[in-house]
């Protein structure tokens, strides 16, 4: 396990239940899927780099949903403020910190909405996914008692916040595997009409 009986954080698998383990597969998957395109893209003299940053993306996800980095993270957080002596002031500390990250989740999408806007139509369902990935990470980080209970909800056969994860990997793996044949067909058209032209 990767947080062991005392709450704190060592090496090991984070979560080795079914739907930990198929949520990684759909990691990979949707990882596999955004490589095919960036690999299509790229044959094609399309551009390729959104394809490579989402494959890196989704490698280092799936990753992290099993070491459970971010339980680290604050378990660290934690002791240096006990260390420096702080730790009574901690929560306050920690909504800095949440409002950062949720400026920088809100940043980073509008960035990468203008870098690639020419291509938005294109990629506007991986978009979609990467949002419901980001309100998950921004609510799992938040860690505050009241939150931890909401993405707790038992919703069947898993929790909330295990279904918003999985949701949005899957949206965006579903997505990768629209645009790349959309791209197919594309290419193909183009190569018929090119043949034709040559007649």
């Amino acid at each position: 396990m990767a947080v062991d009986v005392d709450g704190r954080w060592i090496a090991g698998i984070g979560d080795p239940s079914l739907v930990g383990w198929v949520t990684v597969g759909v990691y990979a998957a949707g990882a596999a899927l955004a490589a095919r395109n960036a690999s299509a893209a790229q044959r094609s003299g399309a551009p390729a780099s959104f394809w490579l940053v989402l494959t890196v993306a989704l490698l280092a996800l799936g990753l992290n949903k099993q070491l459970d980095l971010q339980s680290w993270f604050g378990q660290t957080g934690r002791d240096l403020a006990k260390a420096q002596g702080w730790y009574e002031s901690r929560r306050a500390v920690q909504a800095v910190f949440i409002v950062l990250l949720g400026v920088g989740a809100v940043a980073l999408l509008v960035w990468a909405r203008r870098h690639w806007a020419g291509l938005w139509s294109e990629y506007r369902w991986v978009f979609g996914g990467l949002t419901l990935l980001l309100v998950f990470i921004v609510i799992r980080a938040a860690s505050f008692h009241h939150i931890d209970e909401f993405i707790g909800i038992d919703v069947g056969v898993t929790t909330f916040g295990r279904a918003l994860e999985l949701a949005g990997v899957v949206v965006i793996g579903a997505a990768c595997a629209h645009w790349h044949a959309m791209h197919r067909r594309r290419v193909l058209a183009f190569a018929v009409n090119r043949a034709y032209r040559r007649r």
